[in-house]
């Protein structure tokens, strides 16, 4: 049960990062606003939604350690 628990987290963790890197690619290489960095993430990962995809970029509230 562990081991399934431990699969699940290891790929939301890697969720994040690759959430945090389009959002760095975004923002950064293609200067595009935050908010339509957000929006587009959004559409890219349907079922989060805009705050969360924040919360996970900024690594706060549940988001902090993961």
């Amino acid at each position: 049960m562990a081991e399934v628990k431990q699969k699940k987290q290891d790929k939301i963790i890697e969720r994040n990062d690759r959430i945090r890197k389009r959002f760095a690619y975004y923002t950064d290489t293609k200067h595009y606003n935050s908010n339509y960095a957000l929006e587009l993430l959004e559409d890219e990962y349907l079922p989060l939604e805009k705050e969360t995809i924040w919360l996970i970029i900024r690594r706060t509230g549940h988001y902090k350690n993961l």
